[in-house]
């Protein structure tokens, strides 16, 4: 895999993290995965984890168990979305595949400490990476880049101002933003721009694999479901898989709320000088508006725009791969 991206991928696994991971078991070079209780629980999320590295064929790749909940706040999952046991109406027997003994926390150190070429993915809330650079501050230095999925330019989705990953646990998310590490953020504002549809999944089925058949049940569970028929973590991994997926980002000020009573976890992005000039839109997609009052130097850049036939090319192609 001398030619493939080192990847550590942190994540809840819920039905559009397991997409992102069979995309990404094959793509990318995964040292591993660590998983966090988000979607679902935590005992959830990493049996969900290790059952789709079975299915990929990818029992070589070690799966940790991290924290199950956010650092100051209980956990409020989303199996109303993703179903009690997290991968919608499919049921998950207990793989054979184990889990890992080592924590994730101490996988995280342990990685970013000794190599220097490995990027971290992030699919779900922040906590892992959070309490990681709290045991080793040392990490912000190591981390090369994050790539997140999590928050959104305008509007959430777990309230009316937070996207779910953020919102789950704030105070991790703005530890890690503010941490100085060069984040790429896939936003529900790029997100919404994928749609998975009833041909998709027959284009998928069609493919035959155990894989591909798996991914086929996964789209069943999203299409029809106006607002959550994206596969919001598929469209994030898919800038390390092939960036020309994501065809336009920007450079601006994040920071994530924490107080506000009606927008904790919301990711405060500063656009105002993305102002639009077309109504139907949430921002113009080009920097034109100068000069601003001082504001906070950019620190995340983030996406904005999806190719989304190519996003369904590179799926389609993937799948085709495990046969």
């Amino acid at each position: 895999m001398a030619d493939k991206r080192k990847v550590v991928i942190d994540c809840d696994t819920g039905v559009d993290d397991a997409m992102a991971l069979l995309l990404c078991l094959k793509r990318l070079d995964v040292l591993g995965i660590t998983t966090v209780g988000g979607n679902v629980g935590l005992q959830n999320t990493q049996r969900n984890t290790r059952y789709v590295t079975e299915i990929a064929g990818r029992t070589d790749v070690p799966v940790f168990a991290g924290y199950a909940k956010p650092l100051l706040v209980p956990l409020q999952d989303a199996s109303y979305v993703h179903g009690a046991g997290g991968l919608g109406n499919i049921q998950v027997p207990e793989p054979q595949k184990p889990l890992e003994k080592q924590h994730a926390v101490d996988f995280i150190i342990e990685t970013f400490m000794d190599q220097n070429d490995v990027s971290l993915i992030t699919l779900g809330p922040l906590t892992n990476i959070a309490q990681a650079l709290l045991k080793e501050p040392r990490l912000a230095q190591r981390i090369p880049d994050i790539l997140t999925m999590g928050g959104s330019t305008a509007g959430g989705n777990a309230t009316a101002a937070a996207e779910f990953n953020i919102f789950v646990d704030p105070e991790a998310a703005k530890l890690v933003f503010e941490s100085g590490i060069p984040i790429r953020m896939v936003g529900l504002n790029l997100t919404r721009q994928q749609v998975a549809t009833p041909e998709m999944r027959d284009r998928v089925k069609a493919i035959g694999n155990p894989a591909a058949q798996f991914a086929a049940r996964l789209f069943g569970d999203r299409e029809g479901k106006p607002g959550r028929d994206s596969f919001c973590d598929a469209c994030a991994v898919m800038w390390m898989i092939d960036p020309t997926v994501i065809t336009k980002s920007a450079k601006m000020h994040v920071t994530v709320e924490t107080r506000g009573e009606f927008t904790r976890g919301m990711t405060v992005c500063d656009i105002r000088g993305f102002r639009s000039d077309v109504p139907p839109s949430d921002i113009a997609h080009e920097y034109h508006f100068d000069p601003l009052p001082a504001g906070g130097t950019p620190n995340v850049e983030v996406a904005l725009e999806l190719d989304a036939p190519r996003f369904d090319r590179v799926l389609l192609e993937t799948l085709e791969m495990y046969s």
